[in-house]
C-alpha cells in the first residue's frame, strides 16, 4: 500500500524490478528468506486495486507501509481493516510496518498517531530494545540498539494498555515497535526496504535525505526473525 499514483510512480523504481512496484521488488529481495522458511511469498498492490487474497490461503501476513494516512477515508483502507479484523480471528502471524504500525496501533489498539516533535525522520538510525525487546523472538541475536531504515513524519504514542508490548523505542518516540498480542507485531521502522529504495524516492524529493542512509542495518535479520521464530 505504498502510494495511489498521486505520490508514487512505480516507472520512477525500474532499477529495483521489471515492474517498479514495491509488491515486486520486496518478494524479490526476501523470497530466499520466505522460501527458507518454508513460506512461498506473493504481494498484493492494495492501494492499486488489486484484490485482498482469501484469509484462509494465507498463512503469514506482511503489511507494508504507505504514503497515504491511515485515517483517509479511501476505499482500499476501508477494505483492509475490514480484512485484518477477520485475519485477526485465525491468530495467524503478521508484522505491520511503518503506516501498518500506525494502523494496528490506533484502529485495532488505543494508541493515538501524532507528529513528532522534530518532524521527518529519515535514514538509517538506531533503536533501543526495551527489556521485552531484548529477549523477544523478533530481535533474536541483536544487540541492545539495532540499526534499521526510517521514513516517517508520524508516529504513535501508546496506550497504558500497549505500553506492556513496547519492544523498541527511538528518541522522542516511545513506541517504533510493539508486539500486540496474537501473533501481530508492528514496527515504525522499515525492515523490508533497502538504502537503495529510499536513494531513488528521496533523490526525486529530498535529496538531502539521501547521506542519511547506510547499509548497515539490521533488516534482513528482523525479516528471518519473524518468519522462522513467531
Amino acid at each position: 500500500m505504498l502510494g495511489e499514483r498521486e505520490h508514487i510512480d512505480p516507472k520512477d523504481f525500474v532499477s529495483l524490478c521489471k515492474s517498479g512496484k514495491e509488491k515486486d521488488w520486496v518478494t524479490e529481495w526476501h523470497s530466499d528468506i520466505a522460501n527458507d522458511a518454508g513460506y512461498t511469498i506473493f504481494g498484493v498492490d492494495i492501494c492499486g486495486g488489486e484484490e485482498l487474497p482469501d484469509i484462509n490461503s494465507i498463512y503469514t501476513v506482511i503489511l507494508g507501509g504507505t504514503l497515504h494516512v491511515v485515517t483517509e477515508n479511501r476505499t482500499w483502507l476501508h477494505n483492509l481493516r475490514s480484512w485484518l479484523s477477520d485475519y485477526r480471528q485465525t491468530k495467524r502471524p503478521l508484522l505491520a510496518i511503518c503506516g501498518g504500525h500506525q494502523m494496528l496501533s490506533t484502529q485495532f489498539g488505543k494508541g493515538e498517531l501524532k507528529g513528532r516533535t522534530g518532524g521527518t525522520l529519515a535514514g538509517t538510525y538506531k533503536v533501543q530494545l526495551t527489556r521485552k525487546g531484548r529477549e523477544h523472538p523478533l530481535f533474536l541475536d541483536m544487540s541492545e540498539f539495532p540499526k534499521f531504515h526510517f521514513a516517517n513524519y508520524l508516529h504513535v504514542l501508546p496506550s497504558s494498555q500497549q505500553n506492556n508490548g513496547i519492544l523498541a523505542t527511538q528518541d522522542h518516540s516511545p513506541a517504533i515497535s510493539i508486539d500486540h498480542g496474537g501473533n501481530w507485531f508492528s514496527t515504525q521502522f522499515h525492515p523490508e526496504a533497502s538504502k537503495e529504495s529510499w536513494d531513488i524516492y528521496y533523490g526525486l524529493h529530498e535529496k538531502g535525505y539521501i547521506s542519511n542512509y547506510s547499509n548497515d542495518h539490521e533488516g534482513s535479520k528482523l525479516m528471518i526473525n519473524f518468519l522462522t521464530n513467531t
